[in-house]
């Protein structure tokens, strides 16, 4: 039982966060861009695949977003924290990134995203996320 908890807190982060954040912002706060590629273990991609990021930094709340995989498995979505949300030294974000978003995770991975520190640019973060 334990498990399925672990299993389950990328979920409840992302649901702690209460609303998921616009993919879109012009106010110029904490600017990233998270991309990458789901595929099943023989290397075929998996199409229209939700996926979640959930991302912390020096505030104890999580905020996450929601996006989707293209046919080719790809995907992409520009990242900023909320105003109250401020990066990590680095400046970087603890994010996981997993698959799919509801329901227990086929896969996930933990990777430190950086961000912006004028604002100004989105700095890309990888993740290729292998599900069974």
């Amino acid at each position: 039982m334990l498990r399925t908890a672990l299993l389950l807190t990328p979920l409840a982060l992302l649901a702690a966060c209460g609303s998921l954040l616009e993919t879109t912002d012009s106010s110029g706060r904490h600017y990233a861009t998270i991309k990458g590629t789901v595929t099943r273990s023989n290397g075929t991609p998996v199409a229209n695949a939700r996926i979640g990021v959930s991302c912390v930094g020096t505030s104890n709340e999580p905020f996450g977003l929601e996006t989707e995989s293209n046919a080719s498995g790809a995907f992409e979505t520009d990242l900023y924290g909320p105003s109250f949300f401020a990066p990590l030294t680095g400046p970087s974000y603890i994010c996981r990134v997993l698959t799919p978003v509801t329901g227990v995770p086929q896969t996930e991975k933990s990777i430190s995203v950086r961000v912006s520190p004028d604002f100004k640019t989105r700095p890309t973060t990888t993740v290729s996320l292998v599900v069974p």
